[in-house]
């Protein structure tokens, strides 16, 4: 089907859900792997408090931002719905990454796409805005949110939502599923 409304979050979804780790352990001087990160909450990763570890961590590893990878078949997939469908970024990313993701979306080839900064991670109001039909996400608590008012969820599967369901939520594990899955709408 085409001329769906499409959202898509940005970290964890089109970038790998562990991109940030790294720079978490250098900066928490930690030893996080992958199959630790069953929370999407930093705080409880690194036994820090919220607002003091992202400012710390914006303060010394803003670039991170600048240096995640595209998720394989995430552009080729993105390029191919965006001819037949409206496409929107909608983010949790605040104001004080607009220049830093809009360059990297520049620089993915993927800065035609729309893009929603909310500076929060509640998207519904947004969703609602943009009458999305399918929103590609992978924070459990937002795809609880936006299944919970009728949007369809595409959700990434990830260490830190293993224990989300609804019947609005079908679980995915690459953008090829991705792609199958809205081609078959």
């Amino acid at each position: 089907m085409s001329n769906l409304n499409i959202c898509i979050d940005i970290d964890g979804t089109i970038t790998s859900p562990y991109h940030f780790i790294s720079y978490l352990n250098e900066m928490c001087n930690k030893n996080i792997k992958e199959k630790d990160i069953t929370t999407v909450y930093w705080s409880k990763l690194y036994d820090e408090d919220s607002d003091k570890l992202m400012k710390k961590f914006h303060d010394k590893y803003m670039y991170s931002y600048d240096e995640a990878e595209l998720v394989e078949n995430a552009l080729e997939v993105l390029e191919d719905l965006y001819r037949d469908n409206n496409l929107y970024f909608v983010t949790a990313r605040g104001e004080e990454l607009k220049d830093i993701t809009l360059n990297w979306l520049k620089k993915k080839e993927l800065s035609k796409i729309h893009i929603y900064m909310l500076g929060s991670d509640y998207k519904i109001d947004k969703a609602k805005e943009l009458n999305c039909d399918i929103f590609i996400e992978d924070n459990p608590l937002n795809a609880m949110q936006l299944a919970q008012c009728g949007i369809k969820v595409l959700l990434i599967d990830t260490n830190y939502n293993k224990d989300i369901y609804h019947e609005n939520i079908t679980r995915v594990k690459d953008w090829k599923q991705i792609k199958e899955i809205i081609n078959n709408i």
